[in-house]
């Protein structure tokens, strides 16, 4: 009776078994490591069960019939358990399909000889019945395969259990209990086989089965408690590890559970980070502390004191789940350090620039056109703006000197004119930096009746003319030189003195202007493709509505992913994949009009803003743009190249959704459909 009830436990365990089984099925398929370890539970179990009927078998032949069933879970347990471990560690480079291949080999030739053993017995020599305390149990002479399967099975779960105490070693609280309980759930068995196969075990027992009702409690116990499959690494490793900016995953509680290189380098070493909350590792001067439990989404900037210095971050953080089926956020990490000290520079230009205005207040009316200059200056939108501002203002305030503005190009090293003023026609169109005097030696440089000295190469030295060069050095290299003649005299050192102050503030507003354009540009583009980016979209986008809705025009939008895009980077590298980006980028940009907005969504997902275009002929570009990318061909580096293809998703305004949001929703729907429907097509929003 005491060992009919001992042996129900084997049964008991069973159920342990299978309920995890189902429960990780239904709820955690698609985590990592959750299929080996539903194979996992399911060769426990299958072992279990065997045993206990092994056990109640009147005679050898059922015997060894369960024995044989007994060997599904025996032989593949090892092999399942130490996948589970590589795949639920994240390790997962080192388990391709041909690494889990050769982890089955094993155990599969096992399996076939175990139930061809009386063909050969190359497992079992011999097998028979003894009888012991009433008991009818199996005595058995190990074949040479036998061996092989117990050095093999064992060398597997030994390699299990260290990887699990080596995560347990490297990983704080409260990961390390996960692989804390695994260990040991894992350590039971292993010892009551130990017991087993060194001949000490009672009435010469397996004590393995019995060991794993251990091991299922503890398992049942790590899955419900310390949440094995929902409080683990969620993001993609691939994805992960390439980006840019750090990425940050936390539970529910604000602890961090995963973080890829970039964030490693913000916040320290990855065993520092995991199991930490994430408001502990960031440093703030001012800002409050950010708690993720009381916030769903949003952004924000800090700043903070390190020990190389203070640093700015940019943390955009969200839901992991959009239907808050996991709970938890990602926070992506971003150093605009750079961006704030550019901003600052800018103030610092701007401070400057209005303290020169000040100075010139000073000079009366032909300080105040100088003014006057600067402040429309200070209104262009770009450099081509400022072009046609300059020598208008400077015809006016330098009336008897003629001149040009050169800038330098760093394409061709050399400097060319942009603009003149006084219509003085032998001004040179290009000349290269050694070619002035007041470029090399920086500083401004005069030559004339009273001011003898060498002309510049780019000065027609017959002219009769009197000059000076004013040079405009940035950054310690040329960026500018305003070049002026004063005809039939010598220069006045007042009218001197009126040139280089507006040289000056020309310089001010020049580099005001090409450093708020860079600034732009690195805000609005993406700096791979060149085209617009997410962000810039999202605000256009609602501008471009509001205008629609104003004018009743029809609005479409094209959303665009590029077929087999993975797998092109995972056969050739992020060098083609990159190369594939931007020449469909450029493809676009060849083929939308000048008012439409073609942006970069993200990964290799693109969005065409069309306004004023209707469904239909948006359709009709989208089918012209899908042709023309099927025309090109991408080189590869050891020769040959590639075919591109496209599924794109097209939804309009208001048919298809009144927001960006759901105009975004319709046409990432269609797009899905496209890409189920075998890629390679346009499809319409329903």
């Amino acid at each position: 009776m005491h060992f009919e009830t001992f042996t129900l436990a084997l049964l008991f365990s069973s159920l342990i078994y299978l309920s995890m089984t189902v429960f990780v099925f239904w709820f955690f398929l698609s985590s990592p490591g959750a299929r080996s370890f539903i194979g996992l539970m399911m060769a426990l179990g299958i072992y279990s069960v065997g045993y206990y009927f092994e056990l109640h078998s009147p005679d050898l032949a059922e015997l060894f019939f369960w024995l044989k069933v007994e060997y599904l879970g025996i032989a593949t347990y090892p092999a399942l358990f130490l996948m589970f471990v590589i795949q639920y560690t994240q390790r997962k480079n080192y388990l391709g399909w041909r690494a889990g291949l050769a982890l089955m080999l094993i155990p599969l030739v096992t399996i076939s000889l175990v139930w061809t053993n009386d063909a050969h017995h190359l497992f079992y020599r011999s097998l028979g019945l003894q009888v012991r305390n009433g008991l009818e149990l199996l005595e058995m002479v190990p074949g040479p395969w036998y061996w092989v399967s117990v050095v093999y099975g064992n060398l597997a779960a030994l390699i299990g259990a260290v990887i699990l105490v080596r995560m347990w070693h490297l990983t704080r609280p409260p990961l390390n209990r996960q692989y804390a309980a695994m260990f040991v759930g894992a350590l039971v068995p292993w010892a009551g086989f130990f017991i087993y196969i060194t001949g000490n075990s009672p009435l010469n027992l397996d004590l393995s089965p019995f060991g794993m009702i251990f091991t299922g409690l503890v398992y049942l116990y790590t899955l419900i408690r310390h949440r094995v499959f929902d409080m683990m690494p969620v993001a993609s490793p691939i994805v992960m590890d390439k980006m840019r900016d750090g990425v940050v995953i936390t539970d529910a509680e604000n602890r961090v559970i995963d973080v890829n290189p970039a964030a490693v380098e913000f916040f320290g070493s990855r065993p520092e980070i995991i199991g930490r909350r994430f408001d502990t590792l960031l440093c703030p001067k001012a800002s409050p502390a950010l708690n993720l439990a009381e916030v769903e989404e949003g952004r924000l900037e800090i700043e903070e004191d390190t020990p190389s210095g203070g640093r700015w971050l940019d943390l955009v953080f969200s839901p992991l789940g959009s239907d808050g089926s996991l709970p938890g956020h990602v926070v992506i990490v971003r150093d605009v350090t750079e961006n704030k000290l550019s901003q600052a520079a800018l103030e610092s230009t701007n401070q400057e620039l209005a303290r020169r205005i000040q100075e010139l207040d000073e000079y009366g009316q032909e300080l105040q056109k100088i003014n006057d200059m600067t402040v429309e200056l200070q209104a262009c939108v770009n450099l081509e703006d400022a072009y046609q501002v300059i020598p208008r203002y400077l015809s006016d305030l330098l009336p008897t000197l003629a001149g040009g503005l050169y800038i330098y190009s760093p394409l061709d090293q050399t400097m060319d004119l942009a603009c003149s003023w006084n219509d003085f026609a032998m001004l040179v169109e290009e000349f290269e930096v050694d070619d002035c005097l007041g470029l090399v030696r920086n500083q401004v440089y005069r030559v004339g009746e009273f001011v003898p000295g060498q002309s510049c190469r780019h000065v027609d030295k017959g002219n009769g003319h009197h000059y000076a060069c004013h040079p405009v050095i940035m950054d310690g290299a040329p960026f500018a030189l305003l070049h002026y003649y004063h005809l039939g005299m010598e220069l006045s050192e007042s009218k001197l003195r009126l040139a280089r102050i507006g040289a000056d503030a020309i310089k001010m507003a020049l580099a005001n202007l090409r450093m708020r354009e860079n600034l732009r540009q690195e805000t609005i583009r993406d700096p791979l493709t060149g085209l617009f980016n997410r962000r810039y979209m999202t605000e256009t986008l609602e501008l471009e509505l509001a205008r629609a809705e104003r004018s009743r025009r029809p609005l479409s939008l094209i959303m665009v992913d590029v077929d087999h895009y993975k797998s092109l980077n995972d056969q050739y590298g992020h060098s083609l994949g990159d190369r594939v980006l931007v020449q469909v980028s450029q493809l676009f940009q060849n083929n939308i009009r000048r008012g439409d907005i073609a942006c970069r969504y993200g990964g290799d997902e693109f969005v065409l803003v069309m306004p004023g275009v209707s469904l239909e002929v948006a359709m009709e570009r989208a089918e012209h743009i899908r042709h023309q990318v099927l025309k090109m061909r991408v080189p590869l580096e050891g020769g040959g190249e590639e075919t591109i293809a496209l599924s794109m998703g097209v939804a309009a305004h208001p048919l298809h959704g009144p927001s960006a949001d759901s105009l975004l929703r319709a046409a990432d729907q269609a797009l899905y459909q496209a890409k189920e429907a075998g890629r390679n097509r346009t499809s319409c929003a329903g």
